[in-house]
């Protein structure tokens, strides 16, 4: 994974609209990936136009602050937290900022070109919970033809 390909991904998941029963869908997505193919259970977080639509921790897993962190990077950046990861050169305050996630895990919720919300994943290694998200958004904006 690199930037250029973090870019590709930020352009090709987006939505014309969104309702918060999408949201739903994409997080009930990564649950059940989640406990299909991860050891460790993970924490699940989507705010859209500022309000709180989905929050839940998998059985096992304990509160931490890397949602909220992982929130506000994407939110405040407009780009996913592993495309910060990835300039963090341009993002040097964030750097010493415990309030910030300078990794992956964090992707924009981007509705007709404008970052409305952020889909967070947190319990894995860094690209590990955002390749959750990928996986779910790829599900649900691309399902395969059966």
């Amino acid at each position: 994974m690199n930037l250029e390909e973090v870019k590709a991904q930020e352009q090709r998941y987006q939505f014309s609209q969104f309702q918060h029963s999408d949201g739903l869908k994409i997080a009930l997505h990564i649950i059940e990936n989640a406990k299909a193919t991860k050891p460790k259970p993970v924490g699940i977080k989507i705010v859209y136009e500022g309000n709180l639509i989905f929050h839940y921790l998998m059985d096992g897993r304990k509160p931490a602050p890397w949602l909220n962190r992982k929130e506000k990077t994407v939110l405040e950046s407009n780009h996913s937290s592993l495309y910060v990861f990835f300039n963090k050169e341009n993002y040097p305050h964030w750097l010493n900022d415990d309030t910030y996630a300078i990794c992956g895990g964090g992707f924009p919720i981007i509705v007709q070109n404008e970052v409305k919300g952020a889909i967070c994943v947190s319990g894995l290694e860094h690209t590990e919970d955002h390749d959750l998200i990928i996986q779910a958004l790829e599900a649900y904006l691309y399902p395969k033809q059966k």
